[in-house]
């Protein structure tokens, strides 16, 4: 007759598998025995944060100083394809409105600014950039998952809708679809 292997666990003396299981009981209550729940990122709605961050040049840029303006927070990187592919349609999309009712603006979180500086400087961009170099908005607080990522932000800054992903920003069912949620009118025909 065969006698069945002895498992690590088995061989383990009894008193040893107790306080084995009396941790991992108490590790898995400490979450509940916390006074703080994990921030969650803003969704559809909530307010976006009200960041201040450096442009390229080193210039703080609080995002407060758009005030009752209208915004596309587009959050994107050198290294990324997508994002590199839809810069020339937010530079057309911010050119078709004023600039007191609808801005684009774009946080790039490369580690290098210069590398974004040198990218918008070859496009033209009249945006603002901004850089999140650390990510410690785009992770942190907002918990962007891919990139591109933008935000289109009401008056008030309310987030009307969240797109992940690259758009062609510039074709006109976009732009009147960015009209219609944030209650802006382009100045210039599409």
């Amino acid at each position: 007759m065969l006698l069945p292997k002895k498992t690590a666990l088995a061989s383990l003396p009894r008193r040893r598998l107790l306080q084995l299981a009396a941790i991992g009981a108490a590790a898995a209550l400490l979450p509940a025995c916390s006074d703080t729940t994990p921030e969650e990122a803003p969704a559809q709605g909530d307010h976006f944060p009200d960041i201040v961050l450096p442009d390229l040049d080193g210039r703080v840029a609080p995002l407060s100083a758009y005030a009752n303006v209208a915004l596309v927070v587009n959050f994107w990187a050198t290294w990324c394809e997508p994002c590199r592919r839809e810069m020339p349609d937010l530079e057309k999309l911010n050119a078709l409105f004023r600039p007191e009712d609808l801005r684009v603006i774009g946080i790039t979180v490369d580690s290098d600014a210069n590398l974004a500086r040198e990218f918008g400087m070859r496009l033209k961009l009249t945006f603002p950039l901004l850089s999140d170099s650390n990510q410690a908005l785009s992770n942190s607080a907002l918990r962007i998952t891919g990139f591109p990522t933008t935000y289109l932000l009401r008056r008030d800054h309310s987030i009307a809708s969240i797109i992940i992903g690259a758009r062609e920003w510039a074709e006109p069912k976009m732009v009147d679809e960015i009209e219609q949620q944030l209650a802006v009118q382009r100045i210039a025909a599409v």
